[in-house]
C-alpha cells in the first residue's frame, strides 16, 4: 500500500511539473494563408479563352447559315433571270432582267464570302489558345505562371480599352461632323432654312451613333476590362481574408 502511495505521489508531481512548464507553440505567419495562393489569373484567363472559343463557334454557325441562305437566294434569282421577261413576272423588260441577274450574282457572291468566313471560324481547332499562349501553360512554377497570366490579361484589357475609346470618339465625332457639314453647306449657299431639315433627317442614323459613343466612353466596358476587374476584386477579397 505504501509503495502504491509513493508511486502515485511521484506521478502526480511529474504531471504537475509538466503542466507548469511553459509551452512554445509555433506561430503562423501573419497576413498569410496556409498553403499556396490560388491562381486566380490563370483560371479567369482560361475561362475567358474558352468562352471566346464558344462564341466563335456560335458565330461561325450563324454566319454559315446566313451565307448559305444568301447563296441559295442568289442562285435561285440567277436561274430565274435566265427566263425571258414576262408581263406577269418579276421583271417585264430586258433592263429588269439584267438588274435581277446582277442582284442575284451579288447576293450569291456575298453569301459565299459570309459562309466562307463562318466555315473558317468553325474550322479553328479547339484549345487553340493553348498554342497561342504555350509559354503560359508550359510554365510549371505557379507563381511565375500567375504573373504571366496577369500580364496577358492586362495586355488584353489595355488593347480592348483603347479600341473602345477610339470607337466611342468616332461614334461621337461622326454625327458632329455631319451637322458641321450641313452648317458649312448652309453658310456657303445661304440656305439656313434647309439646315434643320437636313440635321433632323440624319438623326435616324446619327443619334444612335452619338448615344452609342457616349455610353461606350462613359459606362461601357469590354469583356477584357471586366475580366481584369474581376481578377482585381477576387485578389483583393482573398488578400483581405488572408489577414484574418
Amino acid at each position: 500500500m505504501k509503495k502504491f502511495i509513493v508511486v502515485t505521489t511521484i506521478a502526480c508531481m511529474l504531471t504537475a511539473g509538466a503542466i507548469a512548464q511553459p509551452t512554445h507553440a509555433t506561430p503562423l505567419p501573419a497576413g498569410k494563408a496556409v498553403g499556396t495562393d490560388p491562381q486566380f489569373a490563370v483560371s479567369i484567363l482560361t475561362d475567358y479563352f474558352e468562352k471566346d472559343e464558344r462564341s466563335d463557334r456560335a458565330g461561325g454557325v450563324w454566319m454559315t447559315g446566313i451565307g448559305s441562305l444568301m447563296f441559295s437566294a442568289g442562285l435561285a434569282g440567277g436561274l430565274y433571270s435566265a427566263t425571258p421577261p414576262a408581263p406577269d413576272g418579276i421583271y417585264t423588260d430586258a433592263d429588269g432582267q439584267m438588274l435581277m441577274r446582277g442582284l442575284s450574282i451579288g447576293t450569291a457572291g456575298a453569301g459565299i464570302v459570309i459562309g466562307g468566313i463562318g466555315i473558317a471560324m468553325l474550322a479553328k481547332p479547339a484549345g487553340r489558345y493553348k498554342q497561342d499562349y504555350a509559354y503560359l501553360y508550359a510554365e510549371r512554377d505557379p507563381v511565375v505562371q500567375e504573373a504571366i497570366a496577369y500580364g496577358v490579361m492586362k495586355e488584353l484589357a489595355d488593347e480592348a480599352r483603347r479600341a473602345r475609346v477610339v470607337g466611342g470618339i468616332v461614334n461621337i465625332s461622326w454625327p458632329i461632323a455631319t451637322a458641321g457639314g450641313y452648317a458649312i453647306e448652309a453658310a456657303v449657299t445661304d440656305s439656313w432654312e434647309k439646315f434643320d431639315d437636313n440635321v433632323l433627317g440624319a438623326l435616324s442614323w446619327t443619334l444612335p451613333s452619338l448615344i452609342s459613343g457616349i455610353i461606350s466612353l462613359a459606362t461601357g466596358k469590354s469583356d477584357e476590362e471586366r475580366m481584369l476587374d474581376s481578377y482585381k476584386a477576387m485578389s483583393a477579397s482573398y488578400s483581405s481574408g488572408a489577414r484574418f
